[in-house]
């Protein structure tokens, strides 16, 4: 005891300046920005998006939120944001749900020739809507000033949109990416720099193809990797690359390497539900973020889940952006199929009430999705294969049905039903009987339950939760860069990356042993065919 007390006062005050100092370069909070920049992002985007800046912002960071004036801050609480710079975009709310809700209707028909026609020229004008309010940003030079003044320290935003990267390497400041899928159509390992063999690792979101693969879909597969995602990526960054060039943003990179340049990439994969295949230190698996514990319903909901007694309750929702099936015909019918079922049916449904609904029933316009799976009495989601939904299903262990409408749904299917934790309904094949066949199937089957429980297991064991393991990253990037986290592959063309150069050279150097060799031989063959040749003359 005398020994602390002998410490001098200067000492004292010295050591706690030291230990406060250094606790402030530790946990004081760092500038982020979170982007969301796309103007036709779903909810479900928002809602990731939003639960990470919620952890940040409890974390001690100051965080604004960018967006577009279409949407705002729509899917953030207050208290998971700072503040916000909403810049104008020559749209509204309306028309860009519209034409989500038009994309949607034109994908979710049968995939004939004609309905590709029809889907090309509004495809065209959803990437118009999403190029277009990138450049309404850059057009406005208060905002970008506003955004210098600040002085922030990293933007975390989606990289299907090129925007944020752009605007990271504008600022000089960090990008953080989070995908908020496996990966997007117009990204691949290539921006990181990870191997992605085509032979098990299925790389198109649109189709549903495993890690199995047979020959036919094995050269699908690299056909489309090689070819037609670079074509993607080329007609896909023009708008980008004019952006890039009229404000010399790093003219002397391309836009796939702007995006390459991003300190950490946080994925919404995890491998209860994808299938293995390499990855990197700075590729984080996230996925199941918006997952939860389950909150108690409310009484009238509860009295309607508890009075399906033994049978139990099936969840039917299309996620936030499809409202209904789209098609009166296909709304009845699942009506009918549902009214001839044991259970009772929860189904998020907005609009007139399809014809033939049964007692067993209810329509809502809105349903605590994660709270109804996470109860005792939910049997089964029937559902469209929406990531985040998907997610819950296997942290509640509730086996699916899967009917997938558009962009990375049919690649989830493929996933839940490869690993039997479900069933995939086909657009083209739905029918009254292939619908009941399918819920019973789930239902009355253990086998499905078993394997959901399983994966379930293996999603929940793990040593941090999806927001921690973010936060943290987030936090080890802002302090130490990431440059001892990018894979060199990134840095390397495609003959050395390959070692294609290798090859060529220990090619040439077998060519010249099997050259020396070879007239070594001819050499050693003519003298012995001289000396014979002699032999015989002097005989």
């Amino acid at each position: 005891m005398q020994a602390v007390c002998s410490v001098s006062p200067f000492r004292l005050i010295y050591l706690c300046s030291f230990l406060f100092l250094q606790s402030v370069d530790i946990c004081s909070g760092a500038r982020i920005i979170i982007s969301l920049t796309n103007a036709m992002r779903s909810k479900s985007h928002s809602f990731t998006l939003a639960t990470i800046s919620q952890g940040l912002v409890d974390h001690g960071h100051h965080v604004t939120v960018l967006s577009g004036s279409n949407r705002g801050t729509d899917g953030f609480k207050e208290t998971s944001f700072n503040d916000s710079l909403i810049y104008k975009i020559p749209y509204t709310q309306d028309e860009t749900d519209d034409l989500q809700d038009k994309f949607t209707r034109v994908s979710f028909k049968k995939r004939s020739i004609v309905d590709y026609a029809e889907l090309l020229p509004v495809a065209g004008e959803y990437f118009q809507v999403v190029s277009t309010s990138c450049k309404s940003l850059f057009d406005d030079p208060s905002h970008l000033q506003r955004l210098k003044d600040q002085s922030y320290d990293a933007i975390i935003g989606i990289p299907f949109c090129p925007c944020d990267g752009l605007l990271a390497e504008y600022l000089n400041i960090s990008f953080i990416a989070f995908t908020a899928s496996f990966r997007y159509e117009t990204f691949n390992e290539f921006t990181v720099g990870i191997p992605a063999p085509s032979s098990y690792v299925p790389f198109p979101l649109i189709e549903a193809l495993t890690d199995e693969m047979t020959f036919s879909e094995r050269t699908y597969n690299s056909f489309y990797r090689f070819v037609f995602v670079k074509y993607l990526l080329h007609v896909w960054s023009k708008p980008f690359v004019a952006i890039q060039q009229k404000l010399h943003i790093s003219p002397h990179l391309s836009i796939d390497d702007i995006l390459g340049k991003a300190k950490l990439w946080l994925v919404n994969t995890n491998f209860a539900l994808d299938f293995p295949r390499p990855t990197a230190p700075v590729w984080i698996p996230i996925g199941g973020i918006l997952a939860e514990e389950s909150k108690p319903l409310q009484q009238d909901l509860e009295n309607f889940v508890q009075g399906a007694g033994k049978h139990g309750v099936i969840i039917f929702s299309l996620g936030s952006m499809v409202t209904s099936l789209m098609d009166g015909e296909l709304d009845e019918l699942f009506a009918k199929v549902f009214s001839e079922l044991p259970q009772r049916v929860l189904w998020r449904y907005v609009g007139p009430k399809p014809r033939g609904l049964g007692k067993n029933t209810r329509v809502m316009k809105w349903l605590p999705q994660n709270d109804l799976l996470g109860h005792p009495q939910t049997r089964l989601l029937i559902y469209h294969g929406g990531i985040n939904g998907v997610y819950e299903a296997i942290y509640h262990q509730v086996p699916m049905v899967l009917l997938p409408i558009f962009a990375d749904q049919p690649a989830m299917g493929a996933r839940v039903s490869k690993k039997g934790m479900g069933v995939v309904l086909e657009r083209a094949k739905l029918s009254h009987d292939t619908i009941k066949a399918a819920i019973e199937e789930v239902i009355n089957n253990p086998k499905y339950k078993a394997n959901i429980e399983h994966y379930g297991s293996i999603h929940r064991d793990t040593i941090t939760s999806p927001l921690e393991t973010a936060v943290f990253w987030i936090e080890h990037v802002l302090k130490f860069g990431g440059d001892h986290l990018r894979l060199r592959g990134r840095d390397l063309n495609f003959f050395v990356l390959n070692s294609f150069d290798v090859l060529t050279f220990f090619i040439v150097i077998s060519l010249v042993i099997l050259y020396t060799n070879y007239l070594v031989l001819r050499t050693c063959y003519r003298c012995c065919c001289r000396k014979n040749t002699r032999k015989q003359k002097s005989d």
